[in-house]
Formats: C-alpha cells, structure tokens, sequence
C-alpha cells in the first residue's frame, strides 16, 4: 500500500487525464469550498447582526435624549423643584446621550464597512465564481465522455467523413474540457489562499472599528468637566436618599401617631366604656359622608351614600362618581332641624324648610350632633338670603376649590383672569391699590352683572325668528313656522343648548368663559341635567338654530349683530357667542346676551366656520358699496352731461332706487294727472334681492 503523500493543491498537468485520483482531489477541494461557503455566510449574517444593534442603540440613545429633553414640558400640580435642578440636568444628560447616539452610529457605518461588504464582495464574487465554473466543468466532462462514446462505436465499414468528424468532436471536447479542468483546479488552488484574506479581513475591520469607537468615548467623557459634572449629581442623589430616608421614618412616626390617636374614629359608634369627645357647639361649616334618603314616586326609599358639605348656605351633596355637587337643599331662617327614626335607622336626622325636607343618617351621635348643630347655627344666621343678592366666593360647586382654581387657572393662560365675584357684588381687580387721601379713577362698569337670570330656555321672539329669504318670500312665511332648508353651501354642526345671559360688554373671551363657569354651576345646583338640541347652520347672513328633526328655525341671529365668538379653553367641546340686541323701550340703548352652547364637535370648528362666514358676508357688503359709489359717480357724471345740454333749462332728478330719470312737463295730449315720463338709466344695475317679475319687465313704468 502507497504511503499518504499530503497535499495543498491540484496538479494542474493531470488535468486532462481525469484519472480516479485527480477526481477524489477534486472532490475534497470542492467539499472545503462548500464549508468554506457555509461558515462565512454565518460570520456574514453575524457582522450585518452586530451593525443592526448599534443602529438600534443610536436609535435607542437619540428617543432617550428626547424623551429626557422633554420633561421641562410637563407641568406637575405638586412640583418641589422649584429651581428646575431636575430639568437642567436631564438637559445635560440628553444633550450627552445625543453625542453617544452618533458614535454608535459612526462604529455602525464602520463595521458595515470594513467587516460586512468584504465579507459580501468574498460571497459574491470567489464563491459564487467558483460554484459557476464547478457547473461548466461538470458539463465539459459529460461532454467529452459523449463525444469518446460516440468516437468508439464507429466501424471500419462507415464512411470516413463519419469518422472525421466523430474525431473532431472528440478533439474539441476534450479541449475545452482540458481548458475548463485548468482553470477549474487554478481557481480552487487560489482559494486556499482567497480564504484566508476573507477571514481575517473582516475580523480586523470590526476589531478596529469597535477600537476607534471606545478611544472615541473616552475622549470624550474622560475629561475634568465632565467629571465634576457627574460627582455633582451623585452628591445631589445622596443627599436625596438620605432625606427621603430621613422623611420615611419621619413618615413612619407620624403615621404611628396618628393611628394612635385615631382609634376612637375607627368606630361607627364608640364603646361605652370608652369616653367620647363632646360635640363642637361652634361650628358654621362642615363635610364628610352620610347616608341620604332617596325616595321615588312618594312611596319606595333607597339611601345613598353622599359626600355632603356646606357652601354658600346650600347643604350639597356629591355621589359617586361624580365631581361636582348637587343641591340638597337650601337653609334660610326657617330651616328646621331634628332627629327621627326613619326607616328604624340609628343617628338618623331630618332637615326641612317651608319647601321641601331632606333625611340623612350619620354614623354616630356626635357626629349627628355636630351636623344638627351647624345647620342649626345656619339657620339662625340667615343661611342663604336671595334678597341681599349675596354672591359667594366661587359658583364652582365641588368637594375644594380645586376646581376654581382650576378655571382661573385657564384663564390667565388665555390672556384675561375672570373677575372674581365679592361679597358686595362688585369685582376685584388685581393689581390695583386704594389708599386713604388718594383720589381713584370711577369704577369700571362690570362686565357680567352680579344679578344677571339664566336663562335656560330657547326663547324666540319675533325679531329673532325672522326668515333667511327676502323678497316676497317672507310674505309667504307669514303666519307659519319657518323651516330651514338643506344646502351643501351651508355649514351644519350639532349643538345642544345651555343657557344665555345678559351681559354689559360685546367682547372678551375671559367674559365668554365666565358665562359658561356660570351657567353648568347653576345647572349643578339645580339638578338640570336636560338640554335641547339644536342644527346650528351658518351662512353667509345669519346663525340659525332650527330643531334637527323638523327643521324649524327656533332663533336665529345676523352675523351684524355677533360682536364675539369663542371656545373654552379646557372642554373644546363648549362654546359660545355675544350678540348685541337693540332696547324695544325707544332709547338708543344696546344690550348683549351671552348664549353658551355644547357642540358634538369641536368649538373652535364652530368658530373657524363663524369666521369664514363673518369674512364672507364683510367682502360681499365692501362689493356692494363699491358698486353703489360706482353707480353714484356715473349718475352724477350723467346728469352733469345733460345739464350742460342747451335745450335743458331744469337738470332732470332719479329715482330713489336711483335707475331712473324723471322729466319734467307733460307729454302732448296728457291730462294734467299724468305721472311724468320716466327713462331708465344706462346703469349697471345694484344686485337685487331677487330676479325681477315677467310683469316688471314688460311695464317698467309701473316700478317708478
């Protein structure tokens, strides 16, 4: 047996033998391209992996900086950050993070570069050559074996042109399969060395971009200010963990203190061997949950749980799931408050006045005590007069003044803090100081009168409810309901109706937003919870309410008469308009009315809308001036013509309507009654109202 003769390539002069041997060389060098092939596709799939998780990171790293830079932006209701140390320092770690996301993406472009399109380039080209040229010397051997098959089988007895020609297939064959067999075994001997360099290469691109980018960092972050910068916030965060450890047990203290002293309010009804606290005598306000009594129809009762609390001299009552409160009832005078045993029920208390009563339960006698007490002090103060017109500090009816101030709030951030209503009805202006000896400008009028009624109905009356139609048109709405009617040029929205209210000035998106705090406040007290709606169609004259069912117009206004219109700053689902309306009294007086709605879209597209149709019906009104002026000068100038006429002694007059002339003298043969003799201008006719009538047009004389 022939002793193992190692080998690194293929002889290339035994490639035209095709002995055994060369074909099992052949054989294992194409089976160490096929590993080959297959290990640097995985190392490929690998590099284009790592240049996908760093720009992931810079990905990752730029939303951070975002998110980070953002958080100047959120308005905090409790914030003890009042020197926005927090904010300035999360700035400076964005704006880092940032400069970190493009050295991720600089190491991504690098990597992609020296390590995944090497790797590509080897895969594309030295592979995919060699499995090409591996197919043609496949196809070459087949044919050469063909063409020696055919060769061998010819006789002595065929034609030599047969035989010719079969020995010049063999030669060519045999040639080409030589040629292919050459190159075939050159390019798997070159490999061997191709390999290498597509290993190492990329390998080497990834190390030294990885490289590149950590000197990178520490170029950068390994600098004194930096430094400072980062022992500075790590100081700050000790000592925030050292006084929230501090405030935690300071908290734990306090808790343990208050469980202590609270256990006798842990009981509905304190034991008796435990000594309770006496009733506070004093008390003129006072909140907390108590069971009031529901009944239906007179008959059936239910009670219900309540936060119940007083406001203005109004006992209201806030349930579940709701946030703003309902009037239980009202204390006056007459106010009588007493125990019962309603529904045999313990600590049960009954509140009446001359109108109506309320039952509520509280949990324990002093706490019954106490709430009997303070009606009680209520009452015998006067509780709540109408009478002296008394205004309480907030009309927003709630659990705290968080709502209030929510509001006003909103209000400054408009531009214009609401005035706040006084005791003595007047408004309290900021910013203004009154001293002793100082001579102060009068009052300003106040822009929402102290006693102003809401007026919760639609009302219409008859200069309201006029017709969109001109002309003879409306003589044939005489007497009837006017119905609105469909056009595409008109806009519709649909509004449901709050309330409206009289008002002292035609401007003013803080008096807008006052009259709508107003009107849902009385809505609340009131338990007025129905509203009426309404299709608001806007034109290029008027505002229109109409009924959507029937489209009849219940009120409509003339866009001449709507000084101001506006949405609310927090529900974009309110708005509201001032329109002027003249004083029927005689006097030369104009008084505003304030009408709030609630849109089924938003109100600044009511708005948008409202001022398209203002801009509209403003452009069409300097048109038609501009063609009045025009047809004016024209008259004058013609007249100026004929007057300068020698057979003209008297310069004829116009018409009213100013298409006509009117010529003095009669005509021959007229009686003296005839009505002189009338010419139509050569004019440019005023837009009409309506186009003329057939019998107009035949007898233009009977128009004059």
């Amino acid at each position: 047996m022939a002793a193992y003769t190692p080998f690194d390539k293929l002889p290339l002069e035994s490639a035209l033998e095709d002995c055994p041997e060369i074909r099992t060389l052949v054989g294992i060098f194409a089976a160490d391209s096929q590993s080959l092939r297959d290990y640097v596709t995985t190392l490929h799939q690998l590099s284009s992996k790592l240049v996908a998780a760093h720009n992931q990171l810079t990905s990752a790293y730029q939303d951070m900086a975002k998110h980070l830079k953002a958080y100047k932006n959120i308005k905090f209701s409790v914030d003890n950050d009042k020197e926005d140390v927090v904010s300035s320092t999360l700035d400076k770690f964005a704006s880092q993070i940032s400069e970190m996301s493009s050295w991720e993406h600089i190491v991504a472009t690098q990597i992609a570069d020296g390590s995944v399109y090497p790797l590509s380039r080897f895969i594309d080209t030295e592979l995919h050559e060699m499995d090409t040229m591996a197919s043609l010397h496949q196809t070459a051997g087949l044919d050469m074996e063909k063409a020696i098959t055919r060769y061998s089988r010819c006789r002595r007895k065929d034609p030599e042109v047969e035989r010719r020609e079969a020995n010049e297939d063999v030669y060519v064959t045999r040639k080409k399969f030589h040629q292919m067999a050459l190159h075939y075994y050159a390019k798997m001997n070159l490999l061997q060395y191709s390999h290498k360099i597509a290993l190492l290469e990329p390998v080497l691109g990834l190390l030294v971009a990885t490289r590149a980018h950590y000197n990178m960092g520490h170029d950068t972050l390994v600098v004194p200010t930096l430094e400072d910068f980062l022992s500075n916030v790590s100081v700050s965060a000790k000592s925030v963990h050292e006084e929230q450890l501090k405030e935690r047990n300071d908290t734990l203290e306090l808790i343990d203190s208050i469980i202590t002293q609270s256990q006798l309010m842990y009981y509905a009804q304190p034991p008796p061997d435990i000594a309770a606290l006496p009733p506070d005598t004093t008390l003129t306000t006072k909140s907390g949950y108590l069971n009031v009594q529901k009944k239906y129809m007179g008959v059936m009762s239910s009670w219900e749980r309540q936060y119940v609390f007083v406001e203005g001299g109004n006992l209201m009552g806030v349930a579940k799931g709701e946030a703003v409160g309902s009037l239980l009832l009202e204390i006056d005078s007459s106010t009588v408050v007493h125990a019962t045993e309603a529904d045999d029920r313990l600590h049960v208390f009954q509140v009446a006045t001359s109108k109506k009563y309320v039952t509520l339960q509280a949990l324990n006698d002093r706490e019954r005590d106490e709430w009997m007490l303070t009606i009680h002090n209520l009452g015998k103060d006067g509780g709540y007069v109408k009478d002296e017109k008394v205004v309480p500090p907030s009309l927003l009816s709630g659990v705290s003044q968080f709502f209030a101030d929510k509001f006003h709030a909103a209000s400054a951030a408009i531009g214009s803090t609401p005035p706040t209503p006084t005791m003595g009805g007047s408004v309290a202006a900021t910013g203004a100081t009154a001293s002793s000896g100082v001579t102060t400008s009068p009052p300003e009028v106040m822009a929402i009168p102290p006693d102003a009624p809401i007026m919760f109905d639609l009302l219409t009356s008859p200069e309201e409810t006029l017709d969109l139609n001109s002309g003879a048109e409306n003589d044939e709405c005489a007497g009837r309901d006017v119905v609105l009617k469909e056009d595409e040029s008109r806009t519709f929205f649909g509004v449901r109706f709050l309330g409206s209210m009289g008002v002292n000035v035609d401007r003013g998106q803080s008096v807008v937003c006052e009259v709508m705090r107003r009107i849902l406040a009385a809505r609340a007290i009131h338990n007025l919870f129905s509203t009426t709606e309404l299709k608001l169609c806007i034109t290029n004259t008027h505002l229109v309410l109409a009924d959507p069912a029937s489209n009849v117009v219940r009120l409509q206004h003339s866009l001449r008469d709507i000084a101001y219109w506006a949405a609310h700053a927090e529900n974009h689902k309110l708005v509201g308009y001032i329109v002027r309306q003249s004083d029927n009294s005689g006097l030369e007086i104009t008084k505003y009315s304030c009408f709030v709605y609630e849109a089924d879209v938003s109100g600044t597209d009511v708005c948008s809308a409202l001022g398209v149709a203002a801009k509209n019906a403003y452009e069409q009104l300097v048109e038609k001036k501009t063609i009045e002026k025009k047809r004016k000068q024209e008259t004058r100038l013609l007249l100026d013509n004929i007057a300068q006429l020698p057979d003209i002694s008297d310069p004829p007059n116009v018409s009213s309507d100013g298409q006509f002339l009117i010529l003095d003298g009669d005509l021959p043969g007229d009686s003296p009654t005839h009505s002189p003799p009338v010419v139509p201008l050569c004019l440019p006719p005023a837009p009409a109202p309506r186009p003329p009538s057939p019998s107009d047009e035949e007898h233009p004389e009977s128009e004059a």
